[in-house]
């Protein structure tokens, strides 16, 4: 039997993760190239929806396709499960996490985001992994760093970290889970990570960022003030592929380094707007104060109190909105000088353009 090689072609690669928006949209980047793939999920994990985006994505070749891809089980507590999940694979994909801006959901953020990434690192170097790829999060990144007068520069790979500044449990989870890489990379695994800013992916993917579209549908008139970064899920795993070229090409500036990924800086409403557009229901046009955030969030947790189902929105996710966060990407534009992103608008188009059924 041939040894595996390093590389990121014909290796095969564990993703875990594999049911969701990221790991969805890595299955059909490898496999419509015929590249040996696992896909890890959790006991009792309904695979339906895969199969059906594979199916949609991949048409006529998708029988073969979805014959020839291995599903194995385990949980990220598990290392030993982990370890069996590795047999046979060079690489890690590394994209299953939790993302929540709930109140009291710390500890399991905590043990996906943290203990999960730390369990999935043992089992690497234990596997002997060639390569791990971390799917992070610009929430694991710093907010803090200004320049020499004081202003407030775009957040990058170089931003001061600080629990305080601003940082959700989500994001101290991620940046917790990041540190395990790291302590990785120190034992001597290969490892490289990408902090995508907001992933928009297609607009029937209902969790996470998929809400937007959700929202927009309703044609609600207010949009929030603030502004992100937004990136296609596409682009998030074609960029991780073109970093996995250049270190099969030899560069010696990506292994051991993490990467802002992030289309463009877009305004809420702009996103909102267009998502609107997109689903043929009136857009948004009267900005959203303050003090109706703050009476929005606090009935929501008034509701959910009585109700005992989460929040739709949260103290954290409405202060957020208000903020306008700005990304430097100059590290990943240097890395990749030919890579392109897609325009946002672009995105939202291609995400609307099948309704949300």
């Amino acid at each position: 039997m041939t040894e595996p090689t390093p590389g990121h072609g014909p290796s095969k690669e564990l993703v875990t993760g594999a049911t969701g928006l990221v790991g969805m949209e890595r299955l059909v980047y490898r496999l419509e190239r015929g590249w040996p793939t696992v896909a890890l999920r959790r006991a009792g994990s309904d695979v339906g929806r895969v199969e059906a985006f594979l199916r949609e994505r991949l048409g006529e070749g998708f029988v073969a396709v979805w014959s020839g891809l291995e599903w194995r089980e385990a949980d990220l507590s598990d290392v030993g499960a982990l370890e069996d999940a590795m047999e046979g694979c060079a690489r890690v994909f590394h994209a299953a996490g939790r993302v929540s801006f709930r109140p009291g959901d710390e500890a399991r953020l905590k043990a996906v985001n943290a203990v999960g990434t730390a369990n999935v690192v043992n089992a690497a170097l234990a596997s002997g992994i060639c390569r791990l790829v971390h799917i992070s999060s610009v929430a694991a990144l710093g907010r803090s760093s200004v320049d020499a007068e004081g202003n407030r520069l775009p957040v990058s790979e170089r931003s001061d970290w600080a629990e305080g500044a601003g940082a959700s449990p989500y994001g101290i989870s991620k940046h917790a889970g990041e540190m395990e890489v790291w302590r990785g990379v120190a034992e001597g695994l290969a490892a490289f990570a990408v902090n995508p800013t907001v992933i928009l992916g297609d607009a029937r993917y209902a969790e996470s960022s998929g809400m937007i579209y959700r929202r927009a549908a309703k044609g609600g008139r207010f949009f929030p003030i603030g502004g992100n970064g937004y990136v296609g899920v596409a682009d998030v795993v074609a960029a991780v592929a073109a970093l996995d070229e250049a270190v099969d090409q030899g560069s010696e500036d990506i292994l051991g380094e993490r990467f802002v990924v992030s289309a463009e800086d877009v305004l809420h409403r702009d996103v909102m707007v267009w998502a609107a557009e997109g689903l043929g229901a009136s857009v948004p046009t009267r900005p959203l104060a303050g003090w109706m955030l703050g009476f929005a969030w606090r009935a929501a947790w008034l509701a959910a109190s009585v109700t005992g189902r989460p929040p739709a929105l949260t103290r954290d996710l409405a202060r957020n909105t208000q903020s306008v966060h700005r990304y430097d990407t100059s590290k990943l534009r240097t890395a990749l000088p030919d890579f392109r992103f897609t325009s946002i608008r672009e995105v939202v188009r291609q995400a609307t353009a099948r309704g949300l059924t």
